[in-house]
C-alpha cells in the first residue's frame, strides 16, 4: 500500500511537471518557434491574417 503522504508528493510532483511542460510549449509558441518549426502553423490559426504563398513570402489580404 502507498502512504497518504506519498501519494500526495507523486501527484504534486506528476501535476509541476505537467505545468512545466505547458509553460515551456506556450513560450515556445509565443517567441514563434512552433510556427518556424512546423509548416502552416498560422495559417491553421488565423487563416485570414497569415497567409503565405508557396515561396513563404507573406500575402496581406487588405
Amino acid at each position: 500500500m502507498v502512504k497518504k503522504g506519498q501519494s500526495l508528493s507523486i501527484n504534486t510532483l506528476i501535476i509541476l511537471i505537467i505545468g512545466l511542460v505547458v509553460l515551456i510549449i506556450i513560450i515556445l509558441f509565443f517567441t514563434g518557434t512552433f510556427s518556424k518549426g512546423v509548416v502552416g502553423t498560422n495559417n491553421v490559426l488565423n487563416p485570414a491574417i497569415n497567409q503565405t504563398n508557396q515561396s513563404g513570402q507573406l500575402i496581406n489580404n487588405l
